[in-house]
């Protein structure tokens, strides 16, 4: 079968525009803005939510990039898919998955000191 010249730059486009978990194990590139986006709904502060939401993406983004490599594939891939789920992926649940998936994340307050 011969491909078109047309549909070169079709498949060219697609495979560009395809999802980040879709182009293998790479290092996912979310948009920031697209993800605090909700932060800016009528009634909330905006500014200082959307700020801080934007703050700890970038955190997040910077301490995975950092640490991309270390954590296994599989949890890599699981916790990518997941975090994409509902459409607007983010950094922060993205991290967040692979912390409790190889525990270093507690998932139980540390104990109280004793009442004297």
């Amino acid at each position: 079968m011969r491909l078109s010249r047309l549909s070169v730059p079709v498949v060219i486009g697609l495979a560009l525009s395809a999802p980040a978990h879709a182009q293998g194990g790479g290092f996912p590139v979310y948009s920031l803005s697209k993800t605090c986006q909700l932060e800016c709904r009528p009634g909330r502060e905006a500014p200082a939510s959307y700020r801080g939401c934007l703050s700890d993406e970038r955190a997040a983004r910077r301490r995975l990039h950092r640490q991309w490599a270390t954590f296994p594939a599989p949890d890599r891939r699981d916790c990518r898919q997941e975090s994409e789920i509902g459409g607007t992926p983010s950094y922060v649940a993205l991290l967040t998955c692979l912390q409790l998936a190889d525990g270093t994340l507690p998932t139980e307050p540390p104990p109280l000191p004793p009442l004297h």
